[in-house]
């Protein structure tokens, strides 16, 4: 297996960033509209999740010249993935925990995995422990969301739009994907 080189690790840090900041505003959107308090809550915890996650990504970029901030203008993929999801999900609830929990955040823990196995632990020793930090709360996120998940899916009208949504996602799923990549 490559390591990644210096760049290609800031350039994955930075997406996370972006991919973070896009995910709290979107899931914290997304759960003032969601009825099933559980779910509601499961949505604002991976939302603040998000945030908290994106903040110690931009404490990680670079500081020289340009600056972090030079890292945090969204990609076009990047909006125009993010505003695909929006649309498809339309007002469906059980759209957007399946969105959430079966695709949003697993390619963003699968994206960091990858991550992890191509750094190494002499010259990424900070990265590396961020990254596990950011896995094992992913991993957490996933775990405490799939039941409210499953109350929200509870609904036959919410199964049925959420398994219709799956369908026109996976047809997607080569551009949502790129998003995790850098």
């Amino acid at each position: 297996m490559a390591f990644l080189t210096a760049g290609e690790s800031v350039e994955r840090m930075a997406a996370y960033c972006r991919v973070e900041q896009m995910l709290f505003g979107l899931l914290g959107s997304w759960s003032v509209e969601v009825e099933v308090p559980a779910a509601k809550l499961a949505l604002l915890t991976a939302a603040d999740h998000s945030a908290w996650r994106a903040k110690r990504w931009f404490e990680m970029l670079p500081t020289a010249p340009p600056g972090p901030d030079a890292f945090l203008t969204p990609t076009s993929v990047e909006r125009d993935v993010f505003a695909l999801v929006a649309d498809l999900v339309g007002t469906s609830q059980g759209a957007r925990m399946v969105v959430t929990y079966n695709h949003l955040l697993p390619g963003l823990r699968d994206a960091m995995s990858s991550h992890l196995e191509a750094t190494t632990a002499v010259a990424d020793g900070p990265v590396r422990r961020l990254l596990r930090i950011a896995l094992t709360d992913i991993s957490t996120d996933l775990g405490d969301g799939v039941g409210p998940m499953e109350l929200v899916l509870a609904s036959g009208q919410e199964r049925a739009s959420a398994e219709r949504i799956g369908a026109e996602l996976a047809d997607a799923e080569a551009r949502i994907g790129h998003i995790f990549r850098a």
